[in-house]
């Protein structure tokens, strides 16, 4: 019983796992193709998009290593915390303070002084969701330790694996000997 259940969970963490890599995957592919949009002076209309948080300017709301689900082609109103393409083409999380007539007046919320005017056109989108210290798991040491649990795992299974392979050889080999039967060996009781 369990190693049934064993299997099934093994099952749907491989599963689950596959399906939030995928999700990923899609999300930075949607958020590169925005950024290009935007580098293009191109009008960013909809969509998801995802960023991880690299600088501690809008502490203590969100924090270095979070990982910010972005939604585009919504309204923006003031106090929501938007993401946007720098002149440079980074990415810049920070809250709206002020409408204006081109755009947006953002500032950080550990920082004194605002961004200046944010034309409505660099705009990815607005935050939707954060998810704390995710992004960690995305950096190059984070990329390497889930790369090494990910190959511990692999060669755990393949031991369990191969210590299974033997003990069924051996059963079938004990079969095998016991449906032939070795009728020339005899013992005697002594």
């Amino acid at each position: 019983m369990k190693r049934k259940s064993f299997l099934i969970f093994k099952k749907n963490f491989q599963i689950g796992t596959a399906l939030i890599l995928l999700m990923l995957l899609c999300l930075n592919i949607s958020t590169l193709w925005s950024v290009g949009k935007i580098k293009r002076d191109e009008l960013v209309t909809s969509g998801y998009f995802c960023t991880i948080i690299s600088s501690g300017s809008m502490a203590p709301n969100v924090l270095v290593n979070d990982m910010l689900l972005v939604k585009g082609g919504i309204s923006y109103q003031v106090e929501d915390i938007i993401t946007y393409v720098s002149p440079q083409g980074s990415l810049i999380t920070h809250r709206i303070k002020e409408l204006s007539k081109h755009g947006y007046i953002t500032q950080g919320d550990a920082n004194n002084i605002s961004d200046g005017e944010i034309p409505h056109e660099r705009v990815l989108g607005k935050v939707v969701l954060v998810i704390p210290g995710v992004g960690g798991i995305f950096s190059p040491v984070g990329v390497i330790l889930l790369g090494c649990i990910c190959l511990l795992g692999w060669l755990f299974q393949r031991v369990i694996r191969g210590n299974q392979d033997e003990k069924i050889k051996t059963v079938d080999s004990f079969k095998d000997i016991t449906e032939n039967g070795d009728k020339h060996t005899k013992t005697k009781k002594i």
